[in-house]
């Protein structure tokens, strides 16, 4: 997994992890098979490293688990605005809808 090949005159390419790779590697960590400082030197990553995916994936884990609100979430003003202009534009096309009809029956007003 070591990509850190040297760039001629320039420095070292960081490695992109991916979500599934760093789920890996945090899970092989905490199953206790191997040290976490086997772990890391398996992967090439330090410690810290371990540290901060693992604190992410923790806030992660709480944001998912929290219990959402019930009910309908609360629009924002923008959205209550698109909202009242949606009703609007309704309300227009009903209404021309109407006197398309009373023009296709030949009622004039």
């Amino acid at each position: 997994m070591k990509d850190t090949t040297p760039i001629p005159n320039g420095p070292t390419r960081r490695r992109q992890w991916t979500a599934e790779a760093k789920l890996k590697v945090l899970r092989e960590g905490r199953s206790g098979a191997a040290s976490l400082s086997q772990v890391c030197t398996q992967y090439d990553i330090s410690p810290s490293q371990f540290y901060q995916w693992e604190a992410v994936a923790e806030r992660g884990a709480l944001a998912a688990l929290r219990g959402q609100k019930r009910g309908r979430k609360k629009q924002t003003p923008t959205e209550e605005a698109l909202a009242a202009e949606i009703a609007r534009l309704r309300e227009v096309i009903a209404e021309l809808s109407l006197e398309n009809l009373a023009l296709k029956k030949g009622v004039w007003r």
